[in-house]
């Protein structure tokens, strides 16, 4: 049996979302939208199946998008298949494959909580592909966003191993394990 990998999960708070993440999703979208300009060369860094490229695609088709679920990608490739400037590649954020300033735009929604002990490693990365004065946006959850996060894991019975102060640690099984607030 295929056990359930993080994607899946996520494909399910996204469908089955509380209003509190709706919100979320709605006001990053909105902020991407207003600061992503026209034909920017846009990095996305763990692109999942591609949910934020597709809020900015009629802003810019000048997109690279990694992740490092095999599976995602793959879903993530189909879905671009029809946009030939759109390069989605399976790449590990702690060793980006680009040049350095490569990119107008670097873009990491949501999945920044998940770097665990990588953070710095991989902002670092992120500022060595990104041209001078070039733009980060980084979405995570907010300080307060704990019992929200609670009740969609135990809504959607995500196996957790442990929990540390906010950390949130889920089965290793899952892929990334590891989901925090700060």
């Amino acid at each position: 049996s295929m056990f359930i990998k993080n994607i899946d999960y996520w494909d399910k708070v996204i469908k089955e979302s509380p209003i509190v993440y709706k919100k979320s999703l709605d006001k990053e979208e909105k902020y991407l939208i207003k600061n992503i300009n026209k034909n920017s060369k846009v990095l996305e860094v763990g692109c999942g199946t591609g949910r934020s490229l597709k809020q900015i695609l009629h802003l810019t088709k000048n997109i690279t998008a990694i992740d490092h679920e095999k599976e995602v990608i793959l879903e993530s490739k189909k879905y671009f298949k029809k946009y030939p400037k759109i390069r989605v590649l399976l790449a590990d954020a702690k060793k980006l494959p680009f040049k350095n300033n490569s990119f107008d735009n670097v873009i990491c929604m949501t999945t920044f909580s998940n770097f665990g002990d990588y953070k710095i490693k991989i902002l670092n990365e992120i500022k060595r592909v990104l041209i001078k004065n070039g733009i980060i946006i980084i979405s995570m959850y907010a300080d307060n966003a704990f019992k929200e996060r609670m009740k969609i894991y135990n809504q959607l019975k995500i196996p957790i191993r442990k929990i540390k102060g906010t950390t949130v640690y889920f089965d290793e099984k899952l892929g990334d394990n590891i989901s925090e607030q700060f």
